[in-house]
């Protein structure tokens, strides 16, 4: 039985102060993949391809765009708009605080600031995202026809077995790039891919690496480290590990004992 793998939140942290940007980075990077940028035109170009889970915002950031104008741009955005936003500032007058929760910052911090402040702020606010989004999406499906719910599954495995195939030589990939581009949450992508192969999606990208692995190998498209390097591993004993617990086998072993089976095949045939 598989071990609950825990979901990791991504937050995106854009702060032009360095010192605060790598203290906020280090101490939020033990418990969430983080994202750290020193401007606005960084924050909106890597928003460009990824929507974080929460984004930390400086509302002071140098020329040409400041934290309240990157703000504006999120709520205006439909791809964007749910994300949460703290907004991070020395400023502490009431007039700015009430500005940014107006144009829809979820909360407001002002420095300096004691890092289990703003850790418990990001936990709470993710945490009614992701029971917002999950409400939703089970509310969603369950009034589904079932004609729909069926064809909603042949969508699904279509697109995730495409994205899969795409993405499989890469190693950087995570989980949560797969959501983005399936356009759902991590714990939708989870119980969708539990359901539909009764496996982890991380189980699911792995075993088709090593279905690659073995006609590759069997086909003699390379030696075992070029394609262990080709399908992504950045260890070729770790890749060497995943092959022999699954097909029982190490890589060399396995091909040695294909070649020695065609070899006999040919014999009898001739």
């Amino acid at each position: 039985m598989e071990a609950t793998k825990k979901i990791v939140s991504q937050i995106l942290i854009v702060e032009d102060n360095s010192a605060l940007r790598n203290t906020l980075f280090e101490a939020l990077s033990i418990n969430h993949q983080v994202k750290a940028v020193e401007n606005g035109i960084l924050a909106l170009d890597f928003l460009k391809n990824t929507i974080p889970d929460l984004i930390l915002l400086d509302i002071m950031l140098p020329f040409p765009i400041d934290g309240f104008s990157i703000l504006r741009i999120l709520k205006n955005d439909t791809r964007l708009s749910t994300i949460p936003v703290i907004l991070m500032s020395a400023l502490s007058s009431d007039e700015k605080i009430t500005m940014g929760l107006e144009m829809g910052a979820n909360d407001y911090i002002v420095k300096p600031f004691r890092i289990q402040e703003i850790s418990l702020k990001i936990r709470n606010l993710v945490s009614i995202k992701n029971s917002i989004v999950n409400k939703m999406e089970k509310e969603m499906v369950l009034k589904m026809p079932l004609l729909h719910q069926e064809g909603f599954e042949n969508i699904f495995k279509q697109r995730f077995e495409s994205i899969v195939e795409k993405i499989s030589e890469e190693s950087s990939i995570t989980i949560h790039d797969i959501a983005n581009e399936m356009s759902m949450s991590i714990s939708t992508l989870e119980r969708w891919v539990k359901k539909m192969y009764n496996v982890t999606p991380k189980k699911y990208i792995l075993n088709h690496k090593l279905f690659k692995a073995e006609i590759m190998l069997r086909q003699q498209m390379g030696t075992v480290k070029d394609i262990a390097y080709l399908l992504g591993f950045n260890s070729v004993p770790y890749f060497c590990l995943c092959f022999r617990n699954f097909y029982g086998k190490s890589p060399k072993a396995y091909t040695q004992n294909k070649m020695n089976n065609t070899d006999i095949a040919l014999t009898h045939a001739s």
